[in-house]
């Protein structure tokens, strides 16, 4: 089958985009390790674009500082990647964004408390009017707790509606 050449280049480059992609989220979670614990103290990574390597400080003393050591920063990235991957770093001020060797933080528990019968329920019964919303509702909300929750009993339920000929 034949196949016209951007095709076949377009899904190549694909794979090397996605491998390049790789290759720079395990520098991100290596970060400490590739440039050591003080220069990453300072500077953290934030991305990349083309052959363009981002990094951001939150000192803008410490980056006008790690301009002069882009040169060996960059040598360390590209060892650690294996191959040339940067040709120029670039710098800028965190100002609020997250940089990408942050590490995850794990995701909140949620429980559901235990549902507590409230105290006199059930003291509104027959003086509200039972064709009423509220007196629906409240009557629903009865019959819930009466029924113990759980049970499944007192759940939502859709109403069937007949058809109208």
């Amino acid at each position: 089958m034949l196949r016209r050449l951007s095709e076949s280049v377009e899904r190549f480059m694909a794979v090397q985009e996605a491998s390049a992609r790789r290759n720079f989220v395990e520098v991100c979670r290596r970060w400490a390790e590739i440039v050591g614990p003080e220069t990453a103290e300072l500077l953290r990574p934030l991305g990349h674009k083309r052959r363009d390597l981002y990094l951001g400080a939150d000192d803008p003393v410490a980056l006008q500082e790690m301009v002069f050591a882009a040169p060996e920063i960059l040598s360390l990235v590209n060892a650690a990647l294996g191959h040339e991957a940067f040709d120029k770093v670039r710098f800028d001020l965190l100002g609020g964004r997250v940089p990408l060797d942050a590490l995850r933080a794990i995701p909140p528990r949620f429980s559901t408390p235990a549902e507590v019968r409230p105290e006199g329920l059930g003291g509104l019964v027959g003086k509200l009017d039972p064709n009423s919303p509220v007196g629906r509702c409240y009557a629903k909300y009865v019959a819930y707790f009466e029924s113990g929750p759980g049970s499944g009993s007192g759940g939502r339920r859709k109403a069937r509606r007949a058809k109208r000929g």
